[in-house]
């Protein structure tokens, strides 16, 4: 009687544990893409070692899905250095979620892509039309100067604790405002188709690691709309983890 009992308890604590476990986790950590480099508080080694601090089972970056096993010499070319470095530290546990318009789905990225992309075609027109920028909201020049001394003062915690993610929401609204009824307001759709089909990438793939503790790893603009697109998706079936420091985690 006293060894069934015994059984019936390894059972139940393997149970308990097993339940814990298949609850998938998801921490989501902005990059500066190339302001970390000399950053003084959240360098690229910093980045690297909040997302090893997690130990996690998948690293998801912004690089497309089908370029994300590409050589690193074509990676380094198109894509920014924290998400190739990612790719190659964490190899088979590395996937990728971005994507850059339905004309390459499924292709390599040409050589002169980003040279004849409409979107940077018609940004490029916009920084020489004087006329237009002079007349850029004074609200959004004190909000992209407060965003600009966010990042410039940012840790691995104050970029993530969502603070930045409503200055963006902020300043999405504003520049909406600015852009309209001008030829400029064709590049807002297509950042948030971007957003869209980020999304779509990373609930698939959550989809299809269930019970998996998942790190992604995007630029600081996108990291609200992802979280809040993981959340309307799943519910409470993934748990969002928030970045702390690794000693609140102990």
């Amino acid at each position: 009687m006293f060894w069934l009992v015994v059984l019936l308890c390894a059972v139940l604590s393997a149970s308990v544990k097993g339940d814990e476990l298949s609850k998938t986790q998801v921490v989501v950590i902005s990059a500066l893409h190339g302001a970390h480099k000399n950053h003084p508080n959240y360098n690229y080694e910093t980045l690297y070692s909040l997302v090893g601090s997690y130990a996690p089972d998948f690293v998801g970056v912004e690089i497309r899905p089908e370029d994300i096993k590409s050589n690193t010499r074509y990676l380094t070319s198109n894509y920014p250095q924290e998400m190739v470095e990612l790719s190659l530290r964490y190899k088979d546990k590395t996937f990728g979620f971005d994507w850059f318009g339905e004309s390459i789905e499924g292709k390599q990225i040409p050589k002169d892509y980003w040279k004849n992309l409409k979107s940077k075609q018609l940004s490029r027109l916009m920084n020489n039309d004087q006329a237009f920028l002079d007349k850029k909201p004074e609200e959004l020049i004190k909000l992209n100067e407060i965003q600009y001394q966010m990042v410039k003062s940012a840790t691995a915690i104050t970029i993530n604790d969502g603070s930045y993610g409503r200055m963006c929401r902020d300043v999405d609204k504003l520049q909406e405002q600015w852009f309209k009824n001008t030829p400029y307001m064709a590049l807002l759709p297509l950042d948030k188709q971007r957003d869209r089909k980020i999304g779509d990438n990373i609930n698939k793939y959550i989809e299809q690691h269930k019970g998996s503790r998942i790190i992604l790893v995007m630029g600081a603009d996108h990291r609200t709309f992802a979280i809040e697109n993981i959340k309307m998706h799943f519910n409470d079936d993934v748990e969002i983890l928030p970045v702390t420091n690794l000693s609140n985690r102990l």
